[in-house]
Formats: structure tokens, C-alpha cells, sequence
């Protein structure tokens, strides 16, 4: 029992790298398999999408492990999963991501920016966390800087609704200036004097990095 139990607790730590949680604004979701052996179970919508749960689990009837706690779903039993500190705090930003994803559709919809850009950039610059702070004193969702909060209107940078409008309102401003995705991205890192000044994307050691994990995330959704 002991085996099986570190076989599947490790085949969940590995899951738990592979599957980015990918959210979605309607649609119920369908059992669409169960490996009882593997410790997930996935779910699949009519969108396409996958849900994918990790646990321990084991099959109705089957004695419970003195190592965990059981619950009833459905008629069904499951131990529940002893998860890592490790492997909860890896998963924490994808449940943020999916909680704030509502607001950043809308603020999309209302600044008229290509779906899912303002996506991608709140996952670089923030990992979603919405009381982030940067070395530099940025902070919040988009990592404003205390005189472009100003210049937006944003006057509490931790309130996640007005951070990412702030943000949407200036990647816009950088998208009209710029006229191209990639530009518009460094001058919201660099700053828009930056990139005039480099013909380009600015050559900093930072803003290149941060302009290719942004278009990479923006491109794999």
C-alpha cells in the first residue's frame, strides 16, 4: 500500500508541471476518463476544454488508508490527496489566473485589445498575484508604477479591477503609439522613451526575455 502510494503521489507531482490550468467562461464539464492507478482523474466540456483533478483515488468500497481522509461524491468513494506544500503553492497562480480571467476578457473587450494579450501579460508580469510587488516599486496585477497609476487614474494599485484596467487602458496606449504587438509589449516593460530611443526593442537584459515569455504565452493558448 505504501508503494502504490508514493507511485501515485509522484505521478500527480509530475501532472502537475504538465497541465497549465486553462479556464473557460461557460460549459459544464463530463467525466472523459479515470485512471484509478494514476492518481487524476480528467473531465472534458463540449468547448474542448480539460479539467484535469489530482488525488489519490481509489474505486467504491476499497478500505480506507489510515494516511488520509474519505469522502463521498456522488455514492462514489475517494481518499482525499495529501498534497505538498510544494505541489499547493505551484497550482496557487492557476487558481488566481482563473479567478481574475472575467475581469481581464472585459477589460479587453473594452480597451479593443487582441483576446487574450492582456492575458499573457498579467501572467508575466504578475503570475496573477494581485498584492505583487516588484524591486523596482511596481506593483499589483500589471505591475504599475506609482506615476503611471497616476497618469491612468488607477489610485489603489491593489485593487485588482482598477490594476487591470490600468493595464488594458495602457497597452492600448502602446499599441496605438507602436502600431505592432511585440513594440507595444517592451514599451510597457522599458517604457515607451525606451524603445524610441533603441529603434526597437531595447536590449536591456530584461525587456527582450519579457517580450518573448509574453508573445510565447499569448501564442500557446
Amino acid at each position: 500500500m505504501t508503494q502504490n502510494m508514493i507511485a501515485s503521489l509522484c505521478a500527480v507531482a509530475g501532472l502537475a508541471t504538465s497541465w497549465p490550468a486553462a479556464a473557460q467562461d461557460d460549459g459544464s464539464f463530463s467525466a472523459a476518463s479515470s485512471s484509478p492507478a494514476s492518481g487524476y482523474r480528467i473531465e472534458s466540456s463540449e468547448a474542448g476544454f480539460r479539467l484535469v483533478t489530482h488525488g489519490v483515488w481509489r474505486a467504491a468500497g476499497a478500505p480506507q488508508s489510515e494516511s488520509g481522509s474519505t469522502e463521498t461524491v456522488s455514492g462514489t468513494s475517494r481518499a482525499m490527496p495529501q498534497l505538498t506544500a510544494k505541489l499547493r503553492q505551484s497550482a496557487a497562480p492557476s487558481f488566481r489566473r482563473a479567478a481574475y480571467l472575467p475581469n481581464v476578457y472585459a477589460a479587453e473587450a473594452q480597451y479593443g485589445l487582441p483576446r487574450g494579450l492582456l492575458d499573457a501579460l498579467i501572467w508575466t508580469e504578475s503570475r496573477y498575484n494581485p498584492l505583487a510587488v516588484s524591486s523596482a516599486g511596481a506593483a499589483g496585477l500589471g505591475q504599475l508604477m506609482p506615476s503611471t497609476a497616476r497618469e491612468l487614474g488607477v489610485f489603489n494599485r491593489f485593487d485588482p479591477r482598477t490594476n487591470l484596467m490600468g493595464a488594458a487602458q495602457y497597452l492600448k496606449q502602446m499599441l496605438d503609439k507602436f502600431g505592432v504587438v511585440h513594440l507595444a509589449v517592451a514599451a510597457y516593460n522599458a517604457g515607451p522613451r525606451a524603445v524610441e530611443r533603441a529603434g526597437g526593442i531595447p536590449l536591456n537584459g530584461e525587456t527582450p526575455g519579457y517580450v518573448r515569455s509574453v508573445l510565447e504565452f499569448w501564442g500557446a493558448r
